[in-house]
């Protein structure tokens, strides 16, 4: 960049002549030289920032920060695989999950604009023989109010997971099970009716999910690094998975499943900088003006301060799944873009993203300190069992010798980093987990992130 400004003032010397001139390349040079600190002081904040997580084994991944119109800081840290020793870089594609919600939303505004369907439309007019198909609307599958369970929460997702499992196929499983509420009367999150998107936009538009993408969405924006992630195509350039374990180096390889399951939902690949070009296409309205939609569907509505007090408008989605984290923030009206990408399985990327957003505008926020683990005593043994959340969502705690794991329904059992008496680290989602007591002493409640009491309801895990 400073070779490139240096030949600008070369050719601005060469064209002018007398004091005024000489003046204003004076001018332009202090100008100059003041501005390029300041920028490298901004990006070796982001940076030093990041690097404290990193510190902490809690990152490994991308990280992409744009305003203006121009990349301000893209950097990456840790491996895409550590038993090859190979790093992460801006080519590294990511599994980016829920994010890729934001793109089958995208497809099915493009096929309304395109009179291939509406947003009114009942399921029923898509699968024919879908119990109550008529009360569920593609509008209120975009917005999470479709009362179809989310397939995270059902008993036999653990054994579908590892199974291949087509959009048809996956129909014909929701298809067993009652909805959760009437359509419309509440709001729950479901992956189950992103699926159920996918398949729309098969039967709308005459092609598979994949190919809709690249030739609606992907080519068009200019997006050429994403796509599909399935674990037996090869990937250029492919992250693998990791999750957070004990002892050094304090993960270890995610373990293996089918991702079909995960189509319209959770299922594309792509870069920060393959993001950045997504959101800018969007931010320049060249698919669709998202402002003017009902809600900005795939997205969540959120706001951050800047540093004048003042409210900034935002967009975000994050992403997680076995191996891969994920969070973009951007600004709907304006051009500023966050993108943090992951390969370790460590809910610090939700808190990197948003502090980033605060940092680029204006904020100032605290990186993490240096966390020491402690260790598990020997004589609390009563941690382990299942702690209710609701009815159809359970948490379980075991123990294995000086080890406490913690999993939800239909997750891993993964590492609690005890942090001091009865209170431990959940890196999973970057919290803290308490145990309480009863008056006799024994463990009853488990206090999730400070705020949540769930109730002991077993003194065993499940299986």
């Amino acid at each position: 960049m400073k070779q490139a400004l240096s030949c600008q003032l070369s050719a601005l010397s060469v064209r002018t002549h007398g004091t005024r001139d000489s003046f204003a390349i004076f001018l332009l040079s202090s100008i100059l030289i003041l501005t390029l600190p300041i920028q490298a002081l901004a990006q070796g904040q982001f940076d030093d920032y990041v690097r404290a997580y990193v510190r902490n084994s809690d990152f490994s991944g991308s990280v992409l920060v744009a305003n203006g119109g121009r990349i301000l800081f893209r950097k990456s840290y840790g491996m895409a695989n550590y038993e090859l020793s190979v790093p992460n870089s801006e080519d590294t594609r990511f599994h980016i999950a829920s994010i890729s919600k934001t793109f089958t939303a995208a497809a099915i505004v493009l096929l309304e604009k395109q009179g291939k369907l509406k947003l009114s439309d009942p399921l029923s007019k898509w699968i024919p023989d879908f119990l109550n198909g008529e009360k569920i609307t593609v509008e209120q599958m975009l917005s999470h109010r479709s009362g179809l369970p989310d397939y995270y929460t059902l008993p036999d997702y653990s054994a579908r997971k590892s199974q291949r499992v087509s959009l048809p196929e996956l129909i014909a499983w929701i298809k067993t099970k009652p909805l959760d509420f009437v359509p419309g009367t509440e709001s729950r999150y479901s992956n189950t009716g992103y699926a159920f998107l996918a398949y729309i936009v098969e039967q709308a538009s005459g092609k598979s999910y994949d190919q809709f993408m690249t030739d609606e969405v992907f080519r068009p924006a200019g997006m050429k690094e994403s796509g599909t992630f399935r674990d037996d195509a090869l990937i250029a350039h492919r992250a693998s998975g990791y999750q957070p374990w004990v002892g050094e180096p304090a993960l270890r390889n995610a373990p293996a499943y089918d991702k079909t399951i995960l189509t319209g939902a959770a299922s594309l690949y792509s870069t920060t900088g393959d993001l950045y070009v997504w959101c800018r296409a969007l931010q320049e309205k060249k698919f669709f003006d998202l402002l003017t939609l009902p809600f900005p569907y795939g997205w969540r509505q959120t706001e951050a301060a800047t540093s004048d007090g003042k409210k900034r408008a935002l967009l975000e989605q994050d992403g997680r799944d076995p191996g891969y984290v994920a969070h973009i923030v951007m600004d709907p009206a304006g051009d500023l873009v966050v993108v943090v990408l992951g390969n370790l399985e460590d809910a610090a990327v939700n808190k990197i993203a948003a502090d980033l957003t605060a940092m680029e505008l204006g904020k100032s926020v605290t990186p993490p300190a240096r966390r020491q683990k402690g260790t598990l005593a020997e004589a609390d043994v009563d941690y382990a069992g299942r702690y209710e959340v609701r009815t159809d969502f359970l948490i379980d705690v075991k123990r294995e010798g000086s080890e406490l794991f913690l999993r939800g329904t239909g997750g891993d059992y993964l590492p609690l980093e005890p942090l001091g008496k009865d209170t431990f680290f959940y890196r999973q989602f970057y919290l803290t987990v308490r145990f309480k007591r009863d008056r006799a002493g024994k463990i009853d409640q488990l206090v999730w992130d400070g705020q949540n009491s769930l109730k002991k309801v077993a003194d065993k895990p499940a299986p």
